[in-house]
């Protein structure tokens, strides 16, 4: 495979190890049994969140990829999944990818206005529904296909989906990513064509068993990490690395910045990639016999770079003296800028060598540059390499892409890189995406870069776009993120401590009375839904006294307190039947965190402790009219002050018993600021 783990981005981004056996397989066992892609994921609306507020996504949202993952019309509209959710893509026929969505039955699962309409055993989410579904135990199938249905519908525990490599690979995700992505490899080729007709490479093609890839978004950038699953017996390419030893990557240090995309390969020893080259082929190692050998024994790493419409093959010599001397013999043709160009005259030697793994274009010529030794076909992109390099022009030298190689690991088996500024990626797309992916501009997205590491029995994956943000205005405002709700909001954004970063997060409220904590960066942490618009501000607490706050607030009819993680915190939340009219009061006498919180409903004061038991010292619990702000403590001396003020005009100065503690006779004309 040759651009496999930046496409694995693209296939999602342009959107929208051996262990133990999985115990619980009530999901994955409905899996369509030729399902190219299966999506996993815990929260779906968080997921649906965090594709709409990612701006690499959100600029290629026009594409055939989009629509094959992140559209927001895929996915039934009257479902509302709570908890894991997998989504599946089957391609029947020559039809486009049927959609199945695998969930757990909760009683809120189907909206109540959904009509609901018999098929013999499977039911119709809608008169005019797309999908129609089946439910099997605790678990419902959803599907646009019948025919898949029907099938899930026939299958025992016995006979349903037993993919032992995939169950290895759905027990090394991670279950914080924001979604993890599985990819079956003997379906990639007709993925990779059906999603870039105009590709002139197939970049899934008979590459690996199951890639499983999580994906880490936030506003800005996407993240991602994974293992690549072989059989070792197959004639997936990726086994032309096992065993292979990874080594520093050198490359960049060669590449123009002017370059569209490389590949590199790297190996330790010559002699375990040959033999991996001779079971690829099926060849008999003892006789198996290539020519240059010496030639690539002395290199130890190999890539091939693309420049505007020309490649050219790069050898990194380990050993510069045995390069040169397995190269002596060839003509010299050309002198530029003291370096000399020399004619090559065995052009099949590096794709017998190196093809599948590298897409190797047709070479002529090779030129010397300290330890890389550069191959080409065209002279003026040779030249165009060597002016580089001594101009230091280099991909290397390039402060813009060290935000990209400081994310990644020095040394790999596999390394692609793109440039995203010269538009390479938009060459793979239909002539319809084409002329849609024309005018776009990704700003400040210079890199899609990734990498795999030849690991025992699987290959480790690490994958980035990062938007590069290091140019603000000195002295001026600059933003640094926005975000985009599921829908408007009710609530001002308000900033919150972060007690793990030290920095602050932004909680807001919107007309659904989904509440949402957001980053810094303007990734949507999570989202909760509670039960009516809160009352106020959000208030901070640390119930536990260790340095990990927690979110307070109320609710007209519910007193809330959640966790970073917008978990609810035992004993709350506490439900009243008589409405709560003023926003939470949060009183810490002494700065020691024994909290006291009082709830207000109209003209009734109720004081509580930290446990959610009343505080039945405090003897202030009725007003003689409503209570017209949130009562407030303040704290002169060593004296404690409790401002209660009425709509009557009548104030209340009380001490922590609720006695008063100075007696206002005069009535006061409040207004509306507390």
């Amino acid at each position: 495979m040759r651009k496999f783990l930046a496409l694995i981005i693209i296939i999602y981004t342009i959107i929208g190890c051996q262990k133990p056996v999985e115990k619980e397989t009530t999901l994955t066992q409905y899996i369509p049994r030729k399902a190219a892609v299966v999506i996993k994921t815990n929260d779906l609306e968080r997921l649906q969140t965090e594709i709409t507020n990612n701006d690499f996504i959100q600029a290629l949202k026009e594409t055939k990829v989009a629509n094959f993952i992140s559209g927001q019309d895929i996915l039934p509209k009257n479902l509302k999944t709570n908890g894991k959710t997998l989504i599946c893509y089957t391609k029947l026929g020559e039809k486009d990818y049927e959609v199945s969505l695998i969930t757990k039955v909760h009683k809120d699962l189907l909206i109540k206005d959904s009509t609901q309409t018999k098929i013999q055993n499977i039911t119709a989410l809608d008169k005019n529904a797309t999908y129609s579904y089946v439910v099997k135990g605790d678990v419902l199938i959803a599907s646009t296909s019948s025919l898949l249905l029907e099938n899930v519908h026939r299958e025992t525990p016995q006979t349903a989906n037993s993919d032992l490599l995939f169950k290895n690979a759905y027990q090394s995700t991670n279950e914080n990513a924001t979604i993890s992505m599985f990819i079956k490899g003997e379906e990639g080729t007709t993925l990779y064509n059906d999603l870039f007709p105009s590709s002139t490479i197939n970049a899934l093609e008979n590459n690996f068993s199951w890639a499983a890839i999580d994906f880490y978004l936030d506003a800005n950038d996407i993240r991602t990490s994974g293992v690549i699953l072989i059989e070792k017996e197959s004639e997936a390419q990726y086994n032309l690395l096992r065993n292979t030893e990874p080594v520093v990557n050198r490359i960049s240090d060669i590449t123009p910045t002017s370059f569209s995309s490389l590949t590199s390969i790297t190996y330790k020893d010559w002699t375990v990639f040959k033999e991996n080259k001779a079971n690829l082929i099926k060849a008999n190692l003892l006789e198996f016999k290539m020519a240059k050998e010496p030639l690539f024994a002395s290199f130890e790493e190999v890539a091939v770079i693309t420049i505007a419409q020309d490649q050219v093959i790069i050898g990194v010599s380990n050993d510069p003296s045995i390069t040169t001397g397995e190269l002596s013999g060839n003509d010299l043709k050309e002198n530029f800028r003291d370096i000399e160009i020399y004619s090559f005259n065995d052009n099949n030697a590096f794709a017998k060598a190196y093809a599948p793994l590298l897409n190797i274009p047709s070479v002529s010529l090779y030129a010397t540059i300290d330890n890389f030794y550069i191959f080409a076909e065209n002279q003026t992109t040779l030249e165009t390499i060597i002016a580089n390099y001594q101009n230091n022009a280099t991909l290397a030298k390039s402060d813009l892409f060290k935000n990209t190689t400081n994310q990644l690991s020095d040394a790999s088996s596999y390394l692609y890189i793109e440039n995203l500024e010269t538009g390479y990626f938009k060459t793979r797309a239909s002539k319809d995406g084409q002329k849609k992916l024309k005018n776009i501009k990704l700003d400040n997205y210079y890199y899609a870069a990734s990498q795999l590491i030849q690991d025992g029995d699987y290959m480790l994956h690490n994958g980035l776009i990062l938007k590069d943000e290091t140019s603000t205005t000195a002295g001026g405002v600059a933003q640094i993120a926005s975000t985009k709700l599921n829908e408007s909001i009710t609530m001002s954004p308000q900033l919150i401590r972060n007690h793990r970063t030290k920095g602050m997060d932004v909680v807001t409220q919107d007309v659904n009375d989904v509440l949402y904590l957001i980053s810094n960066t303007g990734k949507v942490l999570w989202q909760k839904k509670v039960d009516g618009p809160i009352l106020g501000k959000v208030q901070q607490v640390d119930l536990y006294r260790n340095g990990r706050l927690q979110l307070a607030f109320t609710t007209p009819t519910t007193f809330y307190i959640l966790d970073r993680n917008g978990k609810e915190v035992s004993p709350f939340p506490l439900s009243f039947e008589d409405k709560i009219t003023q926003p939470l009061a949060v009183f810490d006498y002494d700065k020691n965190r024994k909290y006291r919180f009082v709830i207000v409903q109209d003209d009734k004061l109720v004081m509580y402790d930290k446990d959610g038991a009343i505080v039945k010292g405090f003897t202030f619990n009725k007003a003689s009219s409503f209570v017209l702000f949130p009562p407030e403590h303040i704290r002169i001396g060593n004296k404690d002050y409790i401002v209660v003020a009425e709509n009557s005009g009548k104030l209340h100065i009380l001490n922590r018993v609720g006695k008063s503690r100075i007696d206002i006779e005069k009535s006061i004309d409040f207004g509306d600021t507390p």
